[in-house]
């Protein structure tokens, strides 16, 4: 199945391998070199279940992954629509030491706490460029209840319904997670090293128990376009996001227009309270 196509039906695409292994080895060396982290000693770990490592090194993504690289860019309409300042990985790594690991095991349901939808760093519209794809890149084997995300891919429709709703958009702290409610596919992310899932921005997604004691090694990449998404192109050329709205909205075009001013951070820090 061809990316796009991929993308369209499921809302993800997950890209096996697209890392070089020794790349991803040396990371997560150094990464427990720089930090004295020792996985078969308990006190060497840090008492937060989870945490996010200081980011060392960057590496840009055509370098790192030209397949990585190249889906993304079939997917958001070629290299030049992509935001500079999110075409790289770095090894600011999401972390999972052990969250729940002395708790019965409890899979992917509306039930579980923490579902959520991504970007701190900017007010949520339906056409926003800032969170264009969310790439789970995996530096290291993540097997079953190992701290894989938990997602569901069927979120798309009531994101996009909420906030076609909310033409004055949406602050990061609202709670889209209260839309899990209206799912019923629901997984946990199982990846090889150097795999890579680029994720639709509107699927819903939570943490998850790692009682593996391997601590989980991820990043949750955030890849911006330059420009506003676009819903009535006269052309009728959408990129595969635009189209995934369209299809999920199950319309053919929209003039969508917003009723308050956009707003983001500086960079990409979290955003104050409104």
């Amino acid at each position: 199945m061809k990316i796009r196509e991929e993308f369209l039906q499921h809302h993800m695409v997950h890209l096996k391998g697209v890392l070089p292994p020794e790349m991803c080895e040396e990371w997560v060396a150094d990464y427990f070199a720089r930090t004295g982290i020792d996985e078969s000693d308990p006190s060497t770990i840090p008492d937060d279940t989870n945490g996010f490592a200081a980011s060392t090194r960057t590496i840009p993504i055509p370098e790192a992954s030209p397949m990585a690289w190249d889906a993304i860019c079939e997917l958001l309409g070629g290299e030049d629509k992509i935001d500079e300042r999110t075409r790289f990985f770095s090894n600011g790594f999401n972390l999972n030491y052990n969250l729940g690991a002395d708790e019965p095991w409890q899979g992917p349901s509306p039930d579980r706490p923490g579902w959520h939808k991504d970007g701190w760093f900017f007010r949520h519209f339906l056409d926003s460029p800032e969170q264009a794809l969310l790439c789970l890149v995996v530096w290291r084997d993540i097997g079953p209840q190992s701290g894989g995300t938990f997602f569901a891919p069927d979120s798309v429709a009531p994101i996009c319904r909420e906030l076609l709703a909310h033409p004055e958009g949406l602050h990061h702290t609202y709670p889209f997670g209260k839309l899990v409610q209206n799912c019923e596919d629901f997984r946990e992310m199982t990846a090889g090293t150097g795999d890579v899932i680029i994720l639709h921005p509107y699927v819903l997604h939570a943490r998850s128990q790692n009682s593996s004691g391997r601590i989980r090694f991820m990043n949750n990449k955030v890849v911006s376009l330059q420009e506003l998404m676009c819903f009535n192109r006269p052309d009728g050329d959408y990129n595969a996001l635009e189209a995934s709205i369209l299809q999920a909205l199950d319309i053919e075009s929209l003039d969508f227009q917003i009723t308050r001013e956009r707003k983001r951070s500086e960079g990409f820090s979290r955003m104050d309270e409104e």
